[in-house]
């Protein structure tokens, strides 16, 4: 009989902490922060644009060269590592164990230690799922012809608005994930920052050798990815949540402390 309580009172918790946070995402950012989108993404996505108009006449070597570098079997656990479930999954998981935490009841350092796990797991979780989001509808719009049609219909060849595998080359979905993977990685260990983009970038063009993807097809992927991830923790940055500004650095920092976790003080105590 004391579980039904235990579990309503969780399940309030959980309630009041979703509620608490759409409310700090629905709320302006804060005056004088910078804004989540700059310039010099802009001027990003215009060199990418570019940088796949550039490698298009060249996919079609570029995948044959590197297919005679390895064989799917030697590269598929290696470009597996870009399944979106890897993440989504543990993401998730850490998420609603923590949410329907009594936070008033853990010790003041316990509670900024999970609050920064759960704020840090739920923007890993977002990252990742909304950006393949973006992908997959993507994909549908202009459906590219997969890699093993090179030799009927060329790299060329596309049918949008086709739903299944073979019309999904562009952008690449595992791409994608390795590109917010990357980004996430980036924001958590900013001293690794360099070889932790290099390796997913790697990983990511692993989906040419394995005969899934055209060069272009990673290049957009990644670079979707990646920058939405960058642009999702600017935007909590803005408004306090899971990361701040530091000054006007590109890159935000994680938010240690935060008042989402502390207990409500009572007014009417003297």
């Amino acid at each position: 009989m004391t579980e039904i309580p235990n579990r309503q009172s969780a399940l309030r918790r959980t309630g009041q902490a979703v509620v608490r946070f759409l409310r700090r995402i629905n709320a302006p950012a804060y005056p004088g922060s910078p804004p989540a989108w700059t310039n010099a993404m802009s001027m990003g996505v215009v060199l990418i644009f570019f940088l796949v108009l550039l490698l298009q006449p060249y996919d079609e070597y570029l995948s044959r060269t590197l297919w005679s570098y390895g064989s799917l079997g030697k590269v598929r656990h290696l470009t597996d590592i870009g399944l979106s479930q890897w993440y989504l999954i543990p993401a998730f998981a850490i998420g609603v164990c923590l949410i329907g935490i009594d936070w008033a009841n853990v010790a003041h350092s316990r509670r900024v230690r999970f609050g920064l796990v759960y704020a840090q797991a739920t923007f890993a979780f977002w990252a990742i799922a909304l950006a393949g989001i973006l992908t997959n509808i993507a994909k549908f719009l202009i459906g590219r012809a997969r890699p093993k049609f090179i030799d009927t219909l060329g790299t060329t060849s596309f049918s949008p608005f086709e739903a299944g595998y073979n019309f999904a080359s562009f952008p690449s979905g595992h791409s994608t994930t390795m590109g917010a993977v990357g980004a996430v990685l980036a924001l958590w260990f900013p001293r690794w920052r360099v070889p932790i983009i290099l390796a997913t970038m790697f990983i990511a063009f692993t989906r040419i050798i394995a005969r899934a993807h055209y060069s272009t097809d990673v290049v957009a992927g990644y670079s979707l990815g990646f920058l939405f991830t960058v642009a999702l923790a600017r935007f909590l940055a803005g408004r306090r949540t899971a990361f701040l500004f530091d000054g006007d650095r590109f890159w935000p920092i994680l938010r240690f402390r935060d008042r989402f976790w502390r207990p409500p003080v009572n007014l009417n105590k003297k």
